[in-house]
């Protein structure tokens, strides 16, 4: 775990994802909170969503289920929190990482690397807790997360607009628009109705190899002409 707080108050702001009744703000408060989410990581990977219980994360953490309640209303919103902690963690040191290695790389490659990695990533917290993942789906969007964006409106402009300009700069600006929005939602619901109808799928090769082929058709500079 990083020594990072659980949560900054922004992360709940939106009032979509479950919050936590307050912020730590003191050292033992968020030693109690950091190990409330550790516990719910450890109970939810060796136990599963059923064994997940207010009573059950007291027994694991040793926080006393009145103390548990005096920062969550309830275990979704520790599990909330949990999820807030990966896709944290997924920013500082995965996307970092993720950046590196495309630098320079042609775009069918940069594509490959960018969509092996949003597919882990969707399974990483699919698995954890299926029925949270799908349900929250908007707001789990790493993405979102890498700056001052106040919409997802603003995340593709100033994300995969530039992407898209980088790769195929002879697009118009209505084409390199759309084609950065297909990119950014799309793909990312494509996976999302797959984990819900049939999750096997994704955890194939050929699913990423499929994507990797939507991705390119979107940008592709010679599709048939309108009828």
């Amino acid at each position: 775990m990083s020594s990072k707080k659980p949560f900054p108050n922004d992360v709940f702001a939106s009032g979509r994802l479950p919050a936590p009744r307050k912020l730590p703000t003191q050292s033992r408060s968020r030693s109690l909170v950091t190990a409330l989410v550790e516990a719910c990581i450890h109970i939810l990977e060796r136990e599963g969503v059923e064994a997940l219980t207010v009573n059950r994360l007291s027994e694991v953490s040793g926080v006393a289920v009145g103390s548990i309640y005096q920062y969550f209303p309830n275990k979704e919103a520790v599990v909330s929190v949990v999820f807030n902690h990966i896709l944290d963690e997924e920013v500082s040191v995965h996307v970092p990482a993720l950046r590196e290695r495309v630098t320079g790389m042609p775009l069918a490659g940069a594509l490959r690397e960018i969509l092996e990695n949003m597919v882990r990533v969707e399974l990483r917290l699919y698995r954890l807790h299926r029925d949270f993942h799908l349900r929250y789906h908007p707001d789990l969007q790493v993405g979102m997360r890498l700056g001052p964006y106040e919409s997802s409106r603003d995340y593709i402009d100033q994300a995969w607009g530039p992407f898209v300009a980088l790769y195929v700069p002879e697009m118009t600006p209505a084409r390199r628009d759309m084609s950065a929005y297909m990119l950014c939602m799309g793909l990312r619901s494509m996976i999302r109705v797959t984990l819900e109808d049939d999750p096997g799928r994704v955890e194939s090769p050929v699913f990423t190899d499929c994507l990797l082929a939507m991705a390119l058709g979107v940008l592709d500079q010679h599709l048939p002409p309108r009828a």
